[in-house]
């Protein structure tokens, strides 16, 4: 039988995030969101205060700090059996997030932005995310490859080796195959055809599609507002393919589609 997946709720703290960028940098309002996530079923928060849109700016480790720590110090008030994740390529954020109480790193540049993040990972026996998010996200390009899977495959193999060279155990790496990070919209939706695949390879696999348009054929007659409907036609597919983490914005709707998905399978 396979596992439930579970929901990692976004908490994006950032003035240019593609989707919610600038909802969250006052205190005030990011607990309100916090709270709202919680009672909404989300066991995972992922934390960030860096942008990941098309040719994001890097942010200073403290500048990520400054946002970071009081929000971590906010999750464990209000519910300290919460899980957080700290989304940054920055080894610094990490430790420090780590030494405050978060369990999961979520690093988009799979390790290579930050030579010291696999070692900081290690030393606290934390879980990783490792996305693919190739140099062409920077420049607002796709990459061009003949078969996206095995690039993808190949890709994660080599990391996980060196990450495990590094110190980290297999089974704390999590892949994320990063939709919409520098690919065309055929090679997102041959991706997410393919959810199965990757898990049935890596075992622990994250995506993220939320209020993403990784596709025009799908998305060419859906208004701005009609966006949740295929972040909730993906989950369900995702949690029906074994997918452990769901990466959402709307948590309420994704974990609904998530309970009728495992009902189904286990009906």
């Amino acid at each position: 039988m396979k596992n439930k997946t579970k929901i990692i709720g976004i908490l994006n703290i950032t003035e240019d995030s593609f989707s919610d960028g600038g909802k969250y940098i006052k205190l005030t309002e990011s607990i309100n969101h916090i709270k709202s996530m919680i009672s909404d079923g989300c066991c995972i928060i992922d934390v960030g205060a860096e942008s990941t849109r098309s040719g994001f700016k890097e942010v200073s480790a403290d500048k990520q700090l400054n946002r970071i720590l009081p929000v971590i110090s906010e999750i464990k008030k209000i519910k300290d059996t919460i899980k957080i994740s700290i989304d940054t390529r920055s080894s610094i954020v990490a430790e420090a997030a780590l030494r405050e109480g978060a369990a999961i790193v979520n690093d988009v540049s799979g390790g290579s932005n930050d030579k010291d993040m696999f070692n900081v990972v290690s030393k606290y026996n934390a879980d990783i995310i490792l996305t693919h998010m190739p140099k062409e996200h920077l420049i607002g390009t796709n990459i061009k490859c003949d078969d996206i899977l095995k690039y993808i495959e190949d890709y994660f193999n080599n990391l996980i080796k060196q990450a495990c060279l590094s110190g980290i155990k297999q089974k704390n790496i999590i892949v994320d195959p990063g939709i919409s990070f520098g690919k065309s919209g055929d090679d997102n939706i041959k991706i997410l055809k393919n959810m199965s695949r990757l898990v049935s390879v890596f075992k622990r696999v994250c995506i993220g599609v939320s209020n993403k348009r990784f596709s025009s054929k799908i998305f060419n007659e859906i208004k701005d507002d009609e966006m949740s409907i295929a972040s909730l036609a993906v989950s369900t597919l995702a949690a029906y393919n074994g997918i452990e983490f769901l990466r959402v914005h709307d948590i309420d709707e994704n974990q609904d589609a998530v309970d009728v998905a495992w009902k189904t399978i286990n009906s």
